[in-house]
């Protein structure tokens, strides 16, 4: 299941039609045994696996028309992961994964993680089991690399829409070059 902050599920467990102003994005896992390691609990691992599966179900939601297109020409790298683990998730939990921007500067963007232990779906709180964060970079394909660039307006409104100060972001302009963030093209 996937939600918005400050939304709530529908009735019949399906997540939220729409992608409205909010701080953050929220999907949720129930634990399974492939999840955990020889010693019963959860492999330090899946929680990074986690980060990534919520970053990309929330630029899905968010940016569907970059999200669209994952062998195009512009790509959202990640420069830098990192996750603190405060208690142990076990077979069966019930686990909120929470992403929250909290701001885009030039062409790098930051998301902060949260896992929360949860009693069942939708549950707005829980008990919080480790947090994490990630950078990461607009670039651009050059040949055989990729080069820093302009973030598409796509996705530097989604970032907004995820609580993100995009006042210093640098955004690609109609004719492909880069603006900062409320300039008018």
């Amino acid at each position: 299941m996937t939600y918005l902050d400050s939304q709530t599920a529908a009735s019949d467990g399906s997540p939220p039609a729409a992608f409205p102003e909010t701080a953050g994005f929220t999907i949720e896992h129930v634990v399974t045994a492939g999840d955990t390691s020889a010693v019963g609990p959860v492999y330090y691992a899946r929680l990074i696996d986690w980060q990534g599966r919520c970053r990309e179900q929330a630029g899905m939601a968010g940016a569907p028309v970059f999200s669209s297109d994952i062998s195009g020409e512009h790509a959202m790298l990640t420069r830098s992961c990192s996750c603190e683990y405060e208690r142990e998730l076990w077979f069966g939990d019930r686990v909120a994964i929470r992403v929250t921007v909290p701001w885009v500067r030039l062409h790098l963007m930051k998301g902060e993680f949260s896992f929360h232990r949860i009693s069942g779906p939708g549950d707005p709180g829980g008990e919080l089991v480790a947090r994490g964060e990630q950078i990461w970079a607009s670039a651009y394909r050059v040949g055989d690399h990729y080069e820093p660039g302009p973030w598409p307006a796509e996705l530097v409104s989604c970032a907004a829409r995820l609580g993100a100060d995009v006042s210093r972001a640098q955004v690609e302009g109609p004719d492909r070059t880069a603006q900062r963030s409320g300039e008018a093209p």
